[in-house]
């Protein structure tokens, strides 16, 4: 298990490597060193989904990785799939974190997806205009890694956008 005082030193030089390491249990580690890790593997997450590389999916989400939305099936193999349709209906998506909250073993972030609408998306033909979709995530962090995700869609907004309201 990784001594306090490395998890804080890799904090303090970009955190980067945190999720790599041995991860250590929400009670295990103080605040700092769960905020820290809950960091470090949120940015990760957006740099792969920014990137258009679900190839670190493995080190970000536990293979039994629970979706509560209900819009999609859990597990690991599912949430790679469901990275792949966004990125084909969404071709140049870029993710960008708005706000963040991150306590003991959840990470809370406010999240904008931005892209052209150049696909079919939510029942809308292609547009060509630019759209922001904007969510409210909240994950659990497992043994370093993202273990179940609830979340809040602003649809009503999207739909606002595509439809040029």
């Amino acid at each position: 298990m990784a001594h306090r005082r490395d998890v804080l030193a890799l904090a303090m030089f970009g955190g980067s490597e945190l999720v790599a390491r041995p991860a250590l249990a929400a009670g295990d580690c103080s605040p700092a060193e769960s905020a820290a890790i809950g960091a470090a593997l949120l940015d990760r997450y957006v740099a792969a989904a920014n990137a258009h590389d679900t190839s670190s999916f493995p080190e970000l989400f536990t293979e039994t990785y629970i979706q509560h939305s209900g819009r999609g099936p859990s597990g690991l193999t599912a949430q790679i799939e469901n990275f792949h349709g966004i990125f084909s209906r969404m071709p140049d998506v870029q993710v960008r974190v708005e706000d963040r909250v991150i306590a003991a073993d959840k990470v809370v972030a406010r999240m904008a997806f931005a892209a052209t609408h150049t696909e079919p998306l939510q029942g809308i033909a292609p547009t060509g205009r630019r759209f922001t979709l904007k969510t409210i995530d909240i994950w659990r962090v497992e043994n370093g890694k993202f273990a179940e995700h609830w979340d809040l869609v602003d649809t009503a907004g999207l739909l606002k956008q595509l439809r040029g309201e």
